[in-house]
């Protein structure tokens, strides 16, 4: 017994001097590489024989003995240092025991230390809201706040972590925070202490700064743009508050201090304000700055489509509609007035497009307006505006235009039309107006312009009407005039109404008829009434009216015309060609016949 003992003995010696043990092996298998001059067919052979010999030497004789050496293996690969250590001084024996070990080994460290931060940064005004975050992989786990070593708060951690907000702050708020997080299960399992932040609440001694982007007209996602801070003060350190981000404070010898933002990300959007404080003593701070918005245009987001109505000069008192419609729902839209950076207002719609109501127009309202919309999920990304319509308000001066079409009946798919817009004054600039379209305006010595339309397309099927307005002086205007409608023959036609009311149906009438033409229940205050394939039995006067839902017998007064004119298709004149010419040839056959009879009838030898 005691010498198979030692014939053991000495051949693990013998194996461990040649470093032939199953370590060996292991590193060997784990060490084969292709090189040049060996053929893969020799690799897979090494492969093979290192792998064979490394399981001999555990012992592992089974499928599952092998699934568990290749599993231990990876598992240890994976490990920290430490706990790989842990492991291996245990000798699992299999992945299920090793599990179980490594569990046991991490229920007994601390979790690490979330991370912590406060916003706005630096001296809070008391009465201020401040927001303190602790961020960390914090799934199934509590977070607890500290105030100078002392618990005070705790809450449930949602996802990435939370947030303790003080909705105003007081003097005894100042002090040194932490945070610091446990597990639910039992037993607990706390996490490390976060690092501190100091809050400082003290009465602020000078004014707010003003804050400001450049360029203020917006930046791209990807661009660049700087917030400018500007106190009242010289020598003093300006502070950049966002919630979320930090950013280094700014000493500066003037008084105001630029933070640049390069290739701007969705995390640079959002709320921005600033403050300043002395250098030498800290706790002579400003109030914070108004916030301001910093909102990104993706240039994926298509940009929106804006409409007028009513298009041309307003007078004042009347009401006006901007429609903006996009391609996206679930969609806040803007409207913009240009000169002022502000949007003027905002719109949250059920669906892609929304409707801003100017009502009782007054001067101030004129000018340029253009929309754009932010997805509600992002606040603060959004679209390129959309181009702009003129919003012009004065009090009319001059009798309205007549408006025609050159030819008048109509025009084919392709073909050529003029449009005519006749004054009462020389020297003018008149405007077509169609919805949807935007025609330059045309300057003319004498009463009228003339708009050529060129290789008309269905897009130019529409009701036009046109204005004018004296070149020196803009705003010295006329009422429209009426509409016409230009028909593209073989296209369809629209006819528009607009009331003043929703949940209401809207008739179209049709002049020399009794019943209404159609209805439509609208899901605002606006209906189309489509006529597809128009020809010539639908050209005559159309208005429209409405009838409130609740009241179905009660209907507005009548709309002004509109007039419809189909022109009758060109004439097809190729059977009548063809008789013409079948008769000519007849008429010059009987004709020849008669010389040729009379030739050959003559008396021989007759001169």
């Amino acid at each position: 017994m005691d010498e198979r003992w030692a014939k053991r003995a000495c051949q693990g010696a013998l194996l461990r001097k040649f470093e032939l043990t199953p370590e060996t092996y292991r590193k060997r298998f784990q060490g084969v590489r292709k090189t040049s001059g060996v053929s893969y067919k020799e690799v897979t052979n090494l492969l093979g024989e290192y792998l064979c010999k490394w399981g001999k030497g555990t012992g592992a004789t089974t499928t599952e003995d092998a699934y568990n050496l290749v599993g231990l293996e990876q598992l240890y690969d994976i490990c920290p240092p430490d706990l790989k250590m842990w492991l291996v001084d245990r000798k699992p024996k299999d992945l299920r025991s090793a599990g179980a070990v490594a569990d046991e080994f991490a229920d007994k460290l601390p979790a690490p230390g979330p991370s912590i931060s406060v916003s706005p940064r630096g001296v809070i005004a008391p009465g201020q809201a401040i927001t303190i975050r602790c961020q960390c992989p914090c799934e199934a786990r509590r977070l607890f706040m500290y105030k100078d070593g002392i618990k005070i708060r705790e809450v449930e951690a949602a996802g990435d972590g939370g947030e303790f907000t003080i909705p105003s702050t007081r003097w005894e708020d100042s002090g040194s925070y932490s945070c610091r997080s446990r597990s639910r299960l039992e037993p607990p399992n706390r996490s490390d202490p976060s690092d501190y932040v100091r809050i400082v609440v003290a009465e602020p001694s000078y004014p707010k700064p003003i804050i400001s982007l450049r360029p203020s007209g917006g930046v791209s996602l990807g661009g660049a743009v700087s917030v400018w801070c500007r106190g009242q003060r010289r020598g003093v350190r300006f502070v950049l508050n966002k919630e979320g981000r930090h950013f280094p404070p700014v000493d500066s010898d003037d008084i105001e201090a630029v933070f640049p933002i390069s290739n701007v990300s969705r995390e640079d959007g959002g709320s921005y304000s600033c403050s300043y404080h002395s250098r030498s003593e800290p706790l002579a701070v400003s109030y914070p700055s108004d916030p301001m918005e910093l909102v990104l245009r993706d240039p994926s987001l298509p940009r929106p489509s804006i409409t007028l109505s009513p298009t041309g000069v307003t007078a004042p008192g009347a009401d006006a509609t901007i429609r903006c419609q996009g391609q996206r729902r679930n969609v806040t839209f803007f409207l913009h007035k240009a000169g002022d950076l502000n949007p003027q207002r905002h719109v949250d719609p059920a669906g892609d497009g929304a409707e801003f109501r100017i009502p009782t127009m007054g001067r101030q309202h004129g000018g340029n307006y253009s929309c754009s919309y932010r997805p509600q999920s992002e606040p603060f990304i959004s679209s390129y505006p959309s181009s702009y319509v003129e919003l012009v308000v004065a009090e009319p001066s001059y009798p309205k235009p007549n408006i025609s079409l050159s030819p008048s009946g109509g025009v084919s798919l392709g073909g050529a039309v003029t449009v005519w817009c006749r004054g009462q004054h020389r020297g003018m600039r008149f405007v077509l107006n169609k919805e949807g379209r935007h025609f330059p305006p045309v300057d003319s010595d004498g009463f009228e312009a003339v708009f050529p339309i060129s290789n008309v397309s269905r897009e130019d099927g529409g009701s036009y009407s046109c204005s004018y307005h004296s070149r020196s002086e803009p705003f010295t205007v006329l009422y429209p005039s009426d509409p016409v409608e230009l028909v593209v023959r073989g296209a369809d036609a629209t006819i528009p109404c607009q009331g003043q009311r929703r949940d209401v149906r809207f008739f179209l009438h049709k002049a020399g008829d009794l019943n209404p033409q159609q209805h439509v229940d609208p899901a605002g205050d606006r209906a189309e009434f489509h006529i597809p394939t128009v020809s010539r039995q639908h050209g005559g006067n159309y208005s429209c009216s409405y009838r409130p839902r609740s009241e179905p017998f009660v209907s507005s007064e009548p709309s002004n015309p509109v007039q419809l004119v189909v022109a009758a298709a060109p004439p097809d004149f190729t059977n009548t060609n063809i008789a013409r010419l079948g008769l000519g040839a007849t008429v010059l056959l009987v004709l020849g016949l008669i010389l040729a009879e009379a030739y050959y009838s003559r008396p021989r030898g007759a001169p």
